[in-house]
């Protein structure tokens, strides 16, 4: 008789507290805490974070979508990202959610990863804002950033420190790869923090740590120093026909706002926008950077739905991030539009509407105001 292992640690079910009994991934209720404890930063021997771009074996995420990744390298475990560990917990803390999942693992021996990911998220769904059920005409639109009104070009680090450098008062002697080398080393201790809770850390905190750490010194602002930084390190292009979506929406008097995951302030990204003409269309730009919450936090999508005036159940949150935006979106109370340009289809929660250009987005709005 084949006894039921976790695939992380390998003990039988009979030795562990609980099981979570996937065909493909089956684990248990200590190796989950490991994951959430490996996570969050902490040394677990055997454990490690992986960056390597494989899917996570329950939800099919990969890193480049926002998440980490956990694996027990001892027993070439399968991996697990953040997102189904943090569901997971969940699980483990209500007995109501356990006795749903132990019910959907009974009934059915096909598709139980997908179940059981179903039933914790219909659980968490429920304590928060509900989104609308169905489309109608929007009262404002809000927009990501990045991979959504613009694409991101080039990133060239050493170029926006080398820029940093000529503007500094004291360079203490300090060269490009000096800078580098401490950006590396703060990178490995935060960032992995930054994303699992979800807090954001302004690119004006990160550089004062980094050019105080080496005795480097302006006479200019932070502020200054920040967008001298964003100018030299970064180039964006214009996604394809945003500018006809924006146009449109503009003539039917809908306002509109970005609202970005970025650690740089909001300014900064209406610099950017104005660089490309784009940054009179928008009635305010919200980054996380100004409120220290990233998405997908509910906490900022009630923000910037605020300051436009309107409910979320009638605002449109439009991006290309299946986690930050579609899921943020919903879990905050607003219909979601999925920006999906790499034919990547979200799993859980399913958005109010995929379009893979803005021309599809351009019939969707006029779908929606002829049909009310």
């Amino acid at each position: 008789m084949n006894v039921q292992r976790c695939g992380y640690c390998k003990r039988s079910a009979d030795d562990v507290a609980k099981l979570f009994e996937d065909q493909e991934a089956p684990i248990c209720t200590n190796c989950v805490r490991i994951c959430q404890d490996v996570l969050a930063g902490d040394t677990v021997t055997g454990w490690m974070v992986t960056t390597s771009p494989q899917r996570c074996v329950y939800c099919g995420r990969r890193p480049s979508e926002g998440v980490q990744h956990c694996i027990n390298v001892t027993n070439h475990s399968p991996r697990i990202c953040e997102r189904c560990v943090e569901l997971l917990i969940e699980a483990i803390a209500s007995e109501s959610i356990l006795e749903e999942i132990r019910q959907l693992v009974e009934e059915s021996e096909e598709g139980t990863a997908e179940q059981i990911e179903d039933a914790v998220q219909k659980a968490l769904l429920e304590v928060s804002a509900k989104a609308p059920d169905q489309l109608t005409i929007p009262a404002a639109v809000t927009f990501d950033f990045g991979g959504t009104i613009l694409s991101s070009v080039e990133f060239d680090l050493q170029a926006g420190i080398q820029r940093c450098l000529e503007i500094a008062e004291i360079t203490n002697g300090r060269s490009v790869q000096d800078i580098v080398e401490v950006v590396n080393e703060i990178d490995y201790q935060i960032q992995e923090r930054r994303e699992a809770s979800l807090f954001e850390i302004p690119a004006i905190v990160r550089q004062r740590l980094i050019y105080d750490t080496l005795g480097v010194r302006f006479d200019h602002s932070p502020e200054e120093v920040e967008l001298e930084f964003w100018e030299a390190s970064m180039q964006f292009s214009i996604e394809a026909g945003i500018t006809t979506v924006l146009d449109g929406l503009a003539a039917r008097d809908i306002p509109l706002a970005v609202l970005s995951n970025s650690g740089f302030r909001g300014d900064v990204l209406r610099h950017e926008l104005e660089r490309h003409a784009l940054a009179e269309y928008f009635q305010i730009i919200v980054s996380s950077a100004d409120y220290g919450l990233r998405k997908p936090h509910p906490f900022i999508y009630r923000a910037t739905s605020a300051q436009l005036g309107v409910e979320l159940p009638r605002t449109w949150h439009v991006g290309n991030s299946r986690y930050y935006d579609v899921e943020g979106a919903m879990t905050a109370g607003a219909a979601a539009i999925y920006y999906d340009t790499e034919d990547h289809p979200p799993q859980n929660p399913k958005p109010h509407a995929t379009v893979t250009s803005w021309i599809e987005f351009q019939k969707l709005i006029e779908q929606t105001f002829d049909l009310s």
